[in-house]
């Protein structure tokens, strides 16, 4: 394992506390047992924290799965980026809060506009 993917996931699963970030409702286990990477590494992604987010599932079940097999939702929700996005930038939905991630595994919650 490369440096920068163990550092990613280190920060990650510190910042998730191994609890489902996510946390789809109907799908989610609770438990995050996966990293998903909200742009794909062939378009570019990272093991940036920024990129990442821990998931319960895998690539076909849990939220990690639904989030695979949902691409217009995930993008409407920030868990999948685009290639030509940068994660930094995107919301992203965890749970009841739309948040900014950096990173240094730290989130940012968003302003309600108005």
């Amino acid at each position: 394992m490369r440096s920068d993917e163990k550092n990613g996931r280190r920060i990650v699963r510190e910042r998730s506390g191994g609890d489902c970030e996510a946390r789809i409702q109907g799908i989610c286990t609770g438990r995050a047992e996966s990293v998903h990477h909200r742009k794909n590494r062939s378009q570019g992604g990272s093991w940036a924290p920024s990129n990442l987010l821990h998931l319960c599932g895998d690539g076909v079940r849990g939220c990690h799965g639904w989030i695979t097999e949902h691409p217009a939702a995930s993008y409407a929700n920030g868990w999948a980026v685009r290639g030509c996005w940068n994660p930094e930038w995107i919301d992203v939905h965890l749970g009841r809060e739309v948040v900014r991630l950096d990173d240094a595994g730290n989130y940012q919650r968003r302003q309600e506009e108005g």
